[in-house]
C-alpha cells in the first residue's frame, strides 16, 4: 500500500502528464489544430490515435482517483472535511468514463457534463477547509474556482450563446478550463506534501 504522501504526489504528476500529454498527442496529428479543436478530438473514433488516447484518458482518470484517495486520507488524519476528496473522486470517475466512451459516443458528452461536479472541488475546499493549511489556501482555491467557472460558462456557451466568441477558438477555451483545473491539482499536491504541512 502506498502511503498518503505518495498518493498526494500523484497530483502534480497527473497534472504534468495530462497537460504535456495533450500537447504531445496533438502534435502527432497533422490535421489537428489545438486552437480550434477539443482534446477529445485527438482520440475520437476514426483517429489514428484512437487506442492510444483511450488508454491515456483512462490512465489519467485512475491517477486522479488515486490522488483523491490521498486527499481523503490526508483529511482524515487532520480531522478535516472529506467532501473535497469526494468531489475529486467524481472527477476521476468521469474522466475514466469519458476515456471508455471516446467521442462522438453519446455517453462521452454525458460524462463530460458530470465533470462539472468535480470542477467544484476548489470551491468546496475553500468553504470547508478555510484557513488550513494556510490563509492563502482559501484565496487561491476561490481564484481557481472563479477561473474554472468562467471556463465552464465559455465551454457551454456554444449551446446557448454561440455568438459569445468565435468558435474557431474553442480549443483554447476548453484548455483554459482543463489546464486551470489540472494546475490546481498540482498546487494541492505541492502544498499538501510540503514539509510545512505534511
Amino acid at each position: 500500500m502506498m502511503n498518503t504522501k505518495t498518493l498526494l504526489t500523484l497530483g502534480w504528476i497527473t497534472s504534468a502528464t495530462f497537460i504535456l500529454g495533450t500537447i504531445f498527442w496533438g502534435y502527432q496529428l497533422d490535421s489537428y489544430n489545438a486552437v480550434s479543436q477539443t482534446v477529445s478530438e485527438i482520440g475520437k473514433k476514426g483517429s489514428p490515435l484512437y487506442s492510444q488516447w483511450q488508454v491515456f484518458s483512462i490512465g489519467v482518470g485512475f491517477l486522479i482517483l488515486i490522488f483523491a484517495f490521498g486527499i481523503i486520507s490526508y483529511a482524515k488524519k487532520r480531522s478535516k472535511s472529506l467532501v473535497p476528496g469526494i468531489f475529486m473522486l467524481v472527477y476521476g470517475l468521469s474522466q475514466v468514463a469519458m476515456g471508455s466512451f471516446p467521442s462522438p459516443h453519446p455517453l462521452h458528452n454525458i460524462f463530460g457534463l458530470s465533470m462539472i461536479i468535480g470542477y467544484f472541488t476548489p470551491l468546496v475546499f475553500a468553504l470547508t477547509w478555510r484557513k488550513y493549511p494556510e490563509t492563502s489556501f482559501r484565496k487561491i482555491s476561490f481564484l481557481s474556482f472563479l477561473l474554472i467557472l468562467i471556463g465552464i460558462i465559455l465551454n457551454l456557451s456554444p449551446a446557448f450563446a454561440p455568438e459569445l466568441y468565435p468558435l474557431e477558438y474553442y480549443g483554447l477555451v476548453q484548455r483554459l478550463l482543463l489546464f486551470t483545473f489540472y494546475g490546481y491539482l498540482a498546487y494541492l499536491s505541492f502544498r499538501f506534501t510540503s514539509k510545512k504541512f505534511y
